[in-house]
């Protein structure tokens, strides 16, 4: 069912309006000065919001008139309706000669940016009209093209085709000061009579592009190309001749072209009412076809276009720039482990649901990352409307702190917010690395001890370290000592987050009633990184060798081994200071001390 947005006379026609429109239709019209009958004329703009002839139907975005005097200028921005804008208008007494450039916008839709419209002279007292306008809601990049309407000299003889080579030449020249690589659509009636003709290889050379090709549009076989005249009977102003001339056009630069964002959608430019079979006839001669699946609305329209102009209006429409939308999902790193695989992935999404199929641009996208994201480098394509969900691999492999990016791009300059860079960041630590002696990395360790048998119970320690803790490496945490066979006992405690101090595991000896000899009894202690993802375990083994032995005498602080407690033993004792030799050890707790020299200088003389 077609239904339209239009408001004409004060009276609403149709519903077919939103605050903005999803797609961009562009018609053209030459309205010859309003000389057809004015219920026709809103008949037909009537129309061209609701035509589905390429498919679908959407609201016209730009409305350019050609032969608009000020009559027809002040009739159409009365009755178009409360949602239509005036482009800037300018009249240098044109109305003598067919009349100015009018162009009408939605200004939901548009904006236009009055300071860059130009006016350019083309010949027989007429101006060619320049409007720059950006798409509202596209600001990311912005998307901003131009629209030029002209009605270049009419007459089939050399001297009105020199005239049009002029005016296409000062289009062209007009051109070439704006911006380069700017958005171009050139609309009007140009009254080219061939494909041959100087005017429309100029346009053609200038870097215009013809939707319908440069091909021949004359005879029966191109008749579908035609849009001038509708009529044969020439009464009140307007011509006849049947519609066998292609006199309007919708031309537009390259980047106007292809399947990104604002390109023409292939196979929607078309003359309003055209069916292809009116050849040199009224376009309301017997039956129309236009519309195929509405016989009576087609012969309603070709009836309206007949009465309105002796011109039908020129229609195209554009599909929109696709909008990227990227994020992360459950990509919060924090603090982990190396080799800890983050759970992350990205949502993308083509965020622009056109209105109809394809009337939106596909959006392709492309992503690298820096740093812990540089081994993403995939690519992809999502239409309108659709998303995808891409794992992301964050590497934590290398210890330390870590802020980088994730960079998605388009292949489409106009793609909406893109490119977008998603940030992650962290702090990768090393696993903890538990060591008996702090100047290594050492999991196990022989505690060799001696007592005398009776001398009550022995406290003993086991010391190690977090070994080379800095503020890159996890702490750690004791999760469990192994209960060793009595006479020695594990005296228990708790040791968590630990880093730079040494843990000192408390245990004691019995000597009451022991026989003479060695009693080996071996200790495992569990460790693990402080709790964070990717935490490990670890084991130490450690062994007391310890040996009950005759209460003979002894120099207790003979550790170089000759019989006496001397300077030696001192100098010995000095110089293994801080470390954990057990031969040095002389309170048995694992380091050499202030206690194990106290003790030597206790023992000094002993022979």
């Amino acid at each position: 069912m077609r239904s339209s947005s239009m408001v004409i006379g004060g009276v609403t026609i149709g519903v077919l309006a939103c605050a903005a429109h999803a797609q961009l239709r562009v018609a053209q019209w030459n309205l010859a000065e309003m000389r057809g009958e004015s219920s026709a004329i809103d008949a037909v703009i009537e129309a061209l919001d609701a035509d589905d002839h390429a498919g679908f139907a959407v609201p016209v975005t730009i409305l350019t008139i050609q032969e608009a005097d000020n009559a027809t200028f002040e009739y159409l921005l009365s009755n178009l309706g409360p949602e239509w804008s005036a482009a800037t208008y300018t009249n240098h007494n044109e109305d003598n000669y067919g009349g100015a450039q009018a162009c009408f916008f939605h200004a939901a839709t548009l904006s236009e940016d009055h300071s860059s419209h130009d006016d350019t002279y083309v010949e027989a007292g007429r101006h060619a009209d320049r409007w720059k306008f950006s798409l509202n809601g596209h600001d990311d990049p912005p998307v901003e093209f131009y629209v030029y309407s002209a009605h270049l000299k009419a007459g089939n003889n050399s001297s009105a085709e020199a005239s049009r080579e002029i005016g296409a030449s000062r289009i062209v020249a007009n051109m070439s000061e704006i911006p380069e690589g700017s958005r171009v659509m050139v609309t009007g009636d140009m009254n080219f009579y061939d494909n041959a003709e100087a005017g429309y290889q100029t346009f053609l050379a200038g870097g215009l592009i013809d939707p319908l090709g440069s091909g021949s549009w004359a005879g029966s076989s191109n008749s579908i190309k035609h849009s001038q005249s509708p009529r044969t009977i020439q009464a009140g102003g307007l011509a006849s001749g049947g519609l066998d001339d292609r006199f309007d056009f919708h031309l537009a630069t390259s980047n106007l072209h292809g399947l990104a964002g604002l390109t023409v959608m292939s196979g929607t430019y078309r003359s309003l009412g055209n069916d292809g079979n009116h050849y040199n006839g009224a376009i309301n001669d017997g039956t129309n076809s236009y519309w195929p699946d509405d016989p009576t609305g087609s012969d309603a329209l070709a009836d309206d276009l007949h009465d309105a102009s002796d011109h039908l209006p020129v229609v195209v429409d554009y599909r929109m720039p696709a909008v990227l939308d990227a994020s992360f999902d459950a990509c919060e790193v924090g603090t982990v482990l190396e080799g800890y695989q983050v759970a992350c992935s990205t949502d993308f999404a083509n965020a622009l649901n056109g209105t109809v199929s394809g009337g939106s641009a596909n959006l392709n996208w492309a992503m690298n990352g820096t740093g812990v994201l540089a081994g993403n480098s995939e690519t992809g394509q999502l239409s309108p409307g659709n998303s995808t969900q891409v794992d992301i691999a964050i590497d934590t492999s290398v210890a330390g702190t870590f802020a980088d990016e994730l960079q998605i791009t388009s292949d489409d300059e106009l793609t909406q917010h893109a490119p977008a860079t998603l940030s992650v960041s962290g702090h990768v630590l090393r696993h903890a690395n538990p060591s008996f002696v702090s100047d290594g990395d050492n999991d196990f360790y022989v505690y060799y001890v001696e007592f005398e048998p009776n001398s009550g119970v022995q406290l003993l320690s086991i010391h190690f370290w977090n070994y080379q803790w800095d503020s890159d490496q996890a702490r750690m945490d004791v999760d469990d000592v192994t209960t060793p066979d009595a006479p020695l006992t594990f005296l228990g405690g708790s040791w968590q987050n630990v880093g730079p101090f040494p843990i000192s595991l408390p245990f004691e000896f019995d000597t009451t009633g022991l026989a003479v000899g060695t009693y080996v009894r071996p200790v495992t202690i569990v460790v693990s990184d402080e709790d964070l993802p990717g935490e490990s375990s670890e084991s130490l083994h450690a062994t007391f060798n310890i040996t009950v032995r005759d209460p003979a005498p002894q120099c207790s602080g003979d550790v170089t081994g000759d019989g006496v407690t001397d300077i030696a033993d001192l100098l010995a004792m000095l110089d293994g200071y801080g470390g954990s030799d057990p031969a040095l050890d002389l309170v048995p707790d694992g380091v050499i001390d202030i206690n194990d020299m106290l003790a030597l200088l206790g023992d000094f003389g002993c022979e």
